[in-house]
């Protein structure tokens, strides 16, 4: 994906939007909305709220960048409030929580410009701070001026006290635009960039749908159906076409046998899930799952995929889709409801590569729903 280009994930038709020459071209995706350019996601869920992360420099050796993640989140609806927060970790050698830190803003587009303090913040065992209403607040109105300075600075007593800043390079201009655009706030009072006097309606939240779990028929380690098995020729038969459909073909040079075995695990008495390996990547396979009729001779349908992750044996089929070399990816849920594998689930962990090992956030979801457990389900 080149920098300074980058598809919006919107459902919408496709639009262009440009920002002191950055450019960003629509285009539609299965759920939510999502943009990423090279400091700053945005990831939208169906219910209409909205997350907006900014990280810093990519150059994390040096004391100006270490690792910061700014985390903007704001609900569907006019009255809706902006949540923020801020994951910091720690220079080399320091604890993972920090103390004495400082939110500071500049706004280097006026002369003289000096910095202005905005009080403490306290950060968690997992270096995460919530920002007061107050600080909320200074942060949004300093991010719609020209050149926004955010610092988090450490008291550590020292002339040269080592601070976190996210960058923004006004990428976050089209960022927040955005938001407002998904959140129909744009031009109205309620729009973080640009507020306007329209008084057209902002759209409340939607619901999320509602999924009753079912419990499967037993918990077990599935029937795993061996290349020698008299069954396995009819099912592999069976699954390749779904396989191709799904761009899962089915590897003919697999490392050795154990990677064309077929586990079946009973849903009930009419249904089984078939999973099979179907795609060999550099550190781990895809799977092709399929429901098959209790006879084994028809596919009723597949889930998702290809499916890098795996079934557990209660109904709950995990998915994890790499997006780029970093470690970036989505992790999608898929839970039975007695008929039927549907999605559950779709979060984002956001931009890897910039210092925080498992992304800086645990969830940026762009696909949410209610979900009512079963009430009869295998003990686990």
């Amino acid at each position: 994906m080149k920098k300074n280009l980058l598809s919006f994930m919107l459902a919408a038709a496709p639009a262009a939007y440009a920002f002191d020459g950055l450019t960003y071209d629509g285009g539609p995706i299965e759920t939510g909305a999502g943009m990423q350019p090279p400091h700053w996601i945005l990831v939208c869920d169906n219910t209409g709220t909205c997350r907006a992360a900014g990280y810093q420099h990519n150059n994390t050796e040096h004391q100006t960048f270490l690792p910061v993640s700014l985390l903007l989140t704001r609900q569907a609806g006019a009255d809706a409030k902006v949540k923020a927060q801020v994951r910091l970790l720690p220079a080399a050698g320091q604890e993972q929580k920090i103390g004495g830190i400082t939110l500071q803003l500049t706004d280097w587009s006026q002369k003289n410009a000096k910095p202005v303090d905005y009080g403490p913040i306290q950060t968690d065992d997992e270096g995460i701070a919530t920002l007061s209403d107050s600080q909320t607040a200074a942060l949004l109105a300093h991010l719609r001026t020209p050149e926004p300075s955010i610092k988090f600075i450490a008291d550590d007593g020292s002339d040269n006290a080592p601070y976190w800043t996210p960058y923004s390079n006004r990428e976050h201009l089209a960022i927040l635009a955005k938001m407002d655009e998904y959140q129909g706030r744009s031009g109205t009072p309620s729009a973080l960039l640009n507020p306007g006097t329209s008084d057209k309606a902002v759209p409340p939240p939607a619901p999320a749908p509602e999924i009753s779990a079912a419990a499967v028929k037993e918990d077990s380690g599935g029937d795993t159906i061996t290349p020698e098995n008299k069954k396995h020729a009819a099912l592999l038969k069976l699954l390749q076409p779904y396989g191709q459909e799904k761009n899962c073909a089915f590897s003919s040079s697999a490392p050795d046998k154990r990677g064309q075995n077929i586990t079946l695990y009973p849903l009930n008495d009419k249904q089984t899930l078939a999973e099979t390996i179907c795609q060999y990547g550099e550190e781990k396979g895809f799977y092709l799952f399929a429901i098959l009729s209790a006879d084994l001779k028809k596919v009723e349908k597949t889930v998702g995929g290809p499916i890098s992750t795996g079934y557990n044996g209660y109904g709950e089929i995990l998915g994890a889709r790499q997006l780029d070399d970093k470690g970036c990816g989505i992790n999608d849920l898929y839970l039975w409801n007695g008929t039927d594998f549907v999605l559950a689930s779709k979060n984002s962990n956001g931009l890897c590569g910039k210092g925080f090992p498992s992304g800086a956030w645990n969830s940026l979801p762009n696909y949410t729903s209610n979900i009512r457990e079963a009430n009869e389900k295998a003990a686990h």
